[in-house]
């Protein structure tokens, strides 16, 4: 039998393939990663938004994002935690939102203004939430970092991966290079989560998340805390959504770079380059140090991988790419760093500086949140990505940076305070319109803020208003 699936997002333009019918993908072999289903659908090429095409639209996604994760750096056998199966939720109630919190990747829906909106239906969704899982399952220690970058990364890689996902399919990257023969141009793939964004735009007109993400653009590197909390829609602001555009902007810019120098353009070639882009992306993320310039630490990373060092052409792509969103990288990275075998210990910093959050609002008192040490410096002399790279003072401002971020969109769950807006209804005992990411909990003692999920529900209410006691500090 076969299904219904779109390839990219429902509201991806007529330059994207359709609704088209297919053979369903195969379930995952047991040895490997996969997913179970907590309210299965039979099989079959079902209406679309319906709960039996959602269903399919999902797997066949969440599948496909596997594929082209191993398409890229080999097979997948476990999330993280060690397990095998990872719950996929097609539609677990009204909201408008999508999220991975280590044990399960959920979707939602909701209506605006007479239109339902899925999030399950979007390729590039679902994919960019198994993103935020198989980030995890090779740096579970990203999970709890409190540095700006390093969550705007996340962000960031769930949104490479969903460009990886639909470029894995050929009947895109025809019509891709169609629309875009270079690639450097505003285009379908590089546009991420229409149909999202066309939802939050009608619920929160002017919100900044009411356009879609692009991986195509011109932002420039400058130390998140410098940009606004807030602006109107694209505008690059100090939020973890939005600020990793300046690391997708450098992943796409290297696949454009690496399809220039294929000897035969066309599709097989794209392909090629995003797999190459791909490659050196998860070998840069799995031996990343963690600091605040994470950005750089990336890309100096990818630059010192053991594919990056076979090929002066592909570092020359990846220093071109970085260098246009403001980021220096070093030509010739230390081969001590690139001697290192990808999938061995990456250098893991211990979360050891505990650094206070009091001041930043009353119901923060007392509590702290856990800092890494980095283990060498954050940026060579003279990058303009490093120039402001912390020391051991600075290291805590990072951190009061990204917990004000978080205080301004309503992300922290307070001990004292409503977790969710004003006239929100509840499912269950679970808010239909929680969109925390972080709690309060108490840990040998203290009281530590730690993270409890990555969502897509972009700041969806906007900053703290003036008669919040946190609102002031937390701009």
């Amino acid at each position: 039998m076969v299904i219904h699936y779109i390839p990219n997002d429902p509201r991806a333009g007529s330059a994207a393939p359709a609704l088209r019918r297919q053979r369903k993908r195969a379930e995952r072999p047991a040895d490997r990663s996969g997913f179970s289903y907590p309210r299965p659908e039979p099989e079959g090429a079902a209406d679309p938004f319906t709960p039996q095409f959602l269903f399919w639209q999902s797997r066949e996604a969440a599948i496909a994002a596997l594929r082209a994760w191993e398409a890229c750096a080999g097979t997948h056998t476990q999330w993280q935690g060690r397990r095998r199966r990872l719950p996929l939720r097609t539609d677990d109630g009204e909201d408008l939102n999508a999220f991975y919190d280590r044990t399960s990747f959920s979707f939602f829906h909701q209506r605006v203004g007479g239109t339902d909106y899925f999030t399950a239906a979007s390729t590039e969704v679902v994919a960019h939430e198994v993103g935020h899982g198989l980030l995890d399952s090779v740096r579970p220690d990203y999970f709890e970092v409190n540095f700006m970058e390093v969550g705007a990364f996340h962000e960031a890689f769930g949104d490479c991966l969903a460009i990886l996902t639909v470029l894995e399919d050929r009947q895109t990257r025809e019509r891709l290079l169609a629309q875009v023969p270079s690639l450097r141009g505003r285009n379908f793939v590089e546009s991420f989560g229409e149909d999202l964004a066309h939802g939050i735009n009608r619920l929160v007109p002017g919100h900044n998340a009411g356009v879609p993400r692009r991986a195509f653009n011109t932002h420039r590197f400058q130390t998140p805390g410098s940009l606004p909390m807030d602006s109107g829609p694209g505008v690059l602001v100090n939020e973890v959504h939005s600020f990793g555009m300046v690391f997708t902007g450098c992943f796409w810019d290297l696949i454009a770079n690496l399809y220039a120098g294929a000897a035969k353009p066309g599709e097989a070639a794209l392909r090629s380059a995003a797999r190459l882009a791909g490659r050196l992306l998860i070998e840069g993320a799995r031996s990343a140090e963690t600091t605040p310039r994470f950005f750089l630490s990336v890309g100096r990373s990818m630059m010192a991988s053991p594919t990056a060092r076979r090929r002066s052409a592909t570092r020359e792509a990846l220093r071109a790419a970085f260098a246009r969103h403001a980021i220096v990288l070093d030509p010739n990275p230390p081969r001590a760093v690139a001697a290192s075998r990808v999938g061995a210990a990456a250098p893991r910093a211990r979360l050891t500086r505990a650094v206070a959050l009091g001041a930043l609002h009353p119901e923060l008192q007392g509590v702290v949140a856990l800092a890494p040490e980095p283990a060498g410096d954050a940026a060579p002399a003279g990058s303009r990505a490093g120039a402001s790279a912390p020391g051991a003072d600075g290291t805590a401002q990072e951190v009061q940076d990204f917990v004000a971020s978080l205080l301004a969109h309503r992300r922290i769950a307070l001990p004292g305070a409503a977790a969710v807006p004003r006239g929100a209804t509840a499912r269950g005992n679970t808010p239909a319109r929680d969109h925390t990411t972080h709690v309060v909990r108490e840990v040998d003692g203290l009281k530590v803020l730690q993270r409890t999920r990555f969502l897509c529900a972009c700041h969806l209410f906007g900053p703290a208003p003036d008669d919040d006691p946190g609102a002031l500090s937390a701009r």
